[in-house]
């Protein structure tokens, strides 16, 4: 407790100390033989109480207390006075200290309990004040209008409130009834519940809208009984709550960028479709839609494209039910679709090929025209057969064969696809371990240069070496890497393995560029540039000899922190490549924005070589498109000397195939490096 103890005597002073510290252990007590001495005392520190004598050097009587205490009136202030003086005590104590002594007739513990209670009623008193400030700043700023009637009916006084005073006045209400006063169909109401207030059934409310002339609002009128004569109405503006609550519902229940109904809303929907169904004995039909390729034009084209794609695709699948239907967007790329009153699966079959339909077509994204596919599962529910609760579970189940059976179909929920889909999550939960276990190995197929048939570059191919399944292929775990946002780490282990091996060939007198795919969530990866520099200084691969394949589609994104990525990278002394060139819709503009050094053409416009008219004009204009442009030009996919021919004869720079290679493990790739040259046929 931290005591100022304000007494010129230096006798009582002392008399007072020594009691004080027989009854508190723990006190600190602080001593002024002046007011001056006091008051600066008191605005250094923050004391507990104030033991104050009347008659001071330097001020007597009653303006010593209200000097102190206009300086720290939050502090309790006990008078000490002498026989003589009670009198004023007594009446200070009265007006504003908390209590008083009589010096020399007192003991410790009747110090120590005055002094208690002189810092009880002090609490007691600044909380009474705190409370009569709250209610008296509430009731000037409350905004409601208060209105006093007798047991009647007749307003007898108004408070006006701030909010009202625009179009409803005092006058409006005095003198007069409330059927006077109120609309008939607001009056009867409030009849009834100034009646139920009258005999004593607490509070009675209701809520009504008046048309005012600024517009329609919403009020709220609350009956109090006041007192034996009158009784309180409340009457708060609500409108903006009603407008509040609108908008939380609207929160609550719609997705906010499309307008369609959220996850619970669809839920609430299938519920009510369910219920209906099993009075009816109808069926329904519960679709799951993931788009094809939008992640791709997310990342490319940014957020706000995509956020633009996802509102006209919305509205596309709305033209494609009936009123009756629903369509919700459950997050991201995924929607979902109930249909009621299915007679036959082939109702929704139908729809499903509307909505591909009407989703093959293009979008018109600000500057940009981009394409999306649906793959859509469906499942169908009638009453009495199978379980009610998982019907968006089996629609989504059905969604992942659509897409593993090549997107931009639609497939009908069977039970022999749910081994299908745990055999996914298994291998999902595996691959989150895979890094860790070092069950990843790296292949690298050779690229040949078309004069001289030597092996100069090598692309690196991912492969998971399963500890029960054996060797996977790519195809059936990249996706997953993808999704499940660990492309990231792994892409960073492939890039760092490939470089270390790269150094290994280079110091052994074999040296050769080692290609390494990126993929668009590594390439937006935050940290990339940095990562490439770091694991180049780390293996001490030269730059010249590190490659980076990109997809066509990253280049199509204009954003200037792409731009300045690729710009970054191409500073580190490394050589970027176009993979699957011409395969994306997009512009040719970036080939001339963009550091690119080498072109690849697609397999898939080798395959037919030289026997289809289209592909050989395609390859051929790739080809010399890059012979224009000094790019350095890979044919991906040679299978036989047909093809070898016709590229070399347009000049292609390099190839890569199994005519001369499958993709090798470094051990079997050592071997054929050692030999130098490959034959082409």
């Amino acid at each position: 407790m931290k005591i100022l103890l304000v007494e010129d005597n230096q006798g009582d002073a002392r008399l007072l100390d020594i009691m004080l510290r027989e009854v508190l252990s723990a006190c600190t007590l602080t001593h002024a033989d002046t007011l001056a001495k006091a008051i600066s005392h008191a605005c250094l520190v923050q004391f507990d109480i104030i033991l104050l004598d009347l008659s001071l050097p330097d001020s007597q009587g009653s303006g010593t207390f209200w000097r102190l205490h206009e300086v720290v009136s939050d502090v309790p202030i006990v008078v000490m006075t002498g026989h003589d003086d009670e009198v004023l005590a007594n009446e200070l104590a009265q007006a504003g200290a908390q209590d008083y002594l009589v010096k020399g007739s007192v003991d410790g513990r009747w110090l120590l309990r005055v002094m208690r209670y002189a810092i009880e009623r002090k609490r007691a008193e600044l909380q009474l004040r705190q409370s009569e400030a709250k209610v008296r700043a509430l009731y000037e700023a409350v905004p409601d209008l208060l209105l006093f009637l007798d047991l009647e009916g007749r307003f007898l006084e108004c408070k006006p409130a701030k909010d009202f005073q625009t179009h409803i006045e005092p006058e409006h209400f005095l003198g007069k009834t409330i059927h006077e006063a109120l609309p008939q169909g607001v009056a009867d109401q409030a009849m009834l519940c100034l009646e139920k207030a009258v005999v004593g059934k607490g509070i009675a409310s209701f809520e009504y809208q008046m048309t005012l002339p600024q517009g329609i609002s919403n009020y709220e009128s609350r009956f109090i009984r006041a007192s034996e004569e009158q009784v309180l109405c409340i009457v708060r503006d609500i409108s903006e709550s009603k407008r509040t609550q609108q908008q939380l519902h609207f929160l609550a229940h719609y997705d906010t960028l499309t307008g369609l109904p959220n996850r619970l809303l669809f839920n609430e929907s299938l519920h009510q479709a369910q219920t209906h169904a099993n009075r009816t004995s109808d069926t329904i039909a519960v679709m799951f839609i993931d788009l094809d390729r939008f992640k791709n034009i997310n990342d490319t084209l940014g957020h706000g494209i995509g956020d633009k794609l996802l509102q006209q695709v919305g509205n596309r699948i709305a033209l494609c039910i009936r009123e009756s239907d629903t369509v919700a967007r459950m997050g991201g790329d995924e929607f979902a679709v109930v249909l009621v009153d299915v007679r036959e699966e082939s109702d929704a079959a139908i729809v499903a090929e509307k909505i591909i339909d009407a989703l093959r077509l293009p979008f018109v994204v600000g500057d940009h025209e981009v394409f999306v596919g649906a793959s859509i599962g469906i499942t169908l529910y009638r009453p009495g057969h199978g379980d009610r609760d998982v019907l968006l579970e089996k629609a989504d189940v059905a969604m992942y064969h659509a897409k593993e059976r090549g997107r931009n179909n639609y497939q009908f929920y069977s039970s022999e696809m749910d081994a299908v889909a745990y055999e996914r999550l298994v291998m999902e939960n595996h691959l989150r371990h895979a890094l860790d276990r070092n069950e990843f190995i790296l292949y690298y197929q050779p690229q040949i240069a078309v004069e001289g048939g030597s092996v100069t570059a090598v692309e690196t191919l991912l492969r998971w070496q399963h500890p029960e399944r054996g060797l996977v292929a790519p195809g059936e775990f990249i996706s997953l890497l993808e999704e499940s946002g660990l492309i990231v780490p792994v892409g960073k282990w492939v890039l760092k393995t490939a470089c270390q091996q790269g150094r290994v060939w280079y110091d052994a007198g074999t040296p050769v560029r080692v290609a390494v795919n990126l993929s668009v969530r590594q390439f937006k990866h935050q940290g990339l540039v940095d990562d490439v520099a770091e694991i180049l200084a780390e293996s001490g691969l030269p730059p010249e000899l590190l490659e980076l394949e990109l997809t066509e589609s990253m280049f199509m994104d204009s954003a200037t922190s792409d731009v300045n990525k690729l710009t970054q990278l191409k500073a580190l002394g490394v050589s970027l490549a176009i993979d699957d060139f011409g395969t994306g819709a997009s512009s040719l503009a970036y080939l001339k924005d963009f550091p690119v050094d080498t072109l690849k053409i697609c397999q898939s416009f080798v395959l037919n070589l030289p026997h289809n008219n289209d592909d050989n004009a395609i390859a051929s204009a790739v080809l010399g498109l890059a012979q224009a442009m000094n790019f350095t030009s890979i044919a991906e996919g040679v299978e036989n000397a047909q093809q070898a021919d016709f590229l070399r004869e347009r000049r292609c720079d390099y190839f890569q195939g199994y005519l001369f290679s499958k993709p090798l493990p470094v051990e079997e790739l050592d071997l054929l490096l050692s030999g130098g040259k490959l034959q082409d046929s």
